[in-house]
């Protein structure tokens, strides 16, 4: 993948995590800065989903951990894995979203 569909990719992802968030999570705080999205509750828990051009991850961290993601031609994947990044994400949401 060129670096310009990666920057495409990942632009993509972010757009759809603030939608998702902005949509089914009114409590959390979701916001995008250049190649970072944080999401934030009240209590100041985060998770944190960045870039990775050099490497063309995505990285999502957590209170469970730090996963990295690649995308892999129709969705971005674990790298460990193969688990779909929302799986990922919808866990650390629960555990923020209490």
């Amino acid at each position: 993948m060129t670096e310009t569909e990666y920057l495409q990719q990942t632009q993509t992802l972010f757009n759809a995590v603030m939608t998702h968030i902005e949509d089914n999570y009114p409590d959390l705080d979701a916001q995008s800065q250049g190649a970072v999205l944080e999401i934030e509750n009240d209590d100041g828990q985060k998770i944190i989903i960045n870039q990775q051009a050099a490497m063309q991850e995505v990285w999502l961290a957590s209170r469970s951990g730090g996963y990295h993601f690649k995308w892999n031609g129709t969705n971005w994947v674990n790298t460990r894995d193969d688990t779909d990044f929302w799986d990922f994400l919808q866990q650390a949401l629960t555990q923020i979203n209490v």
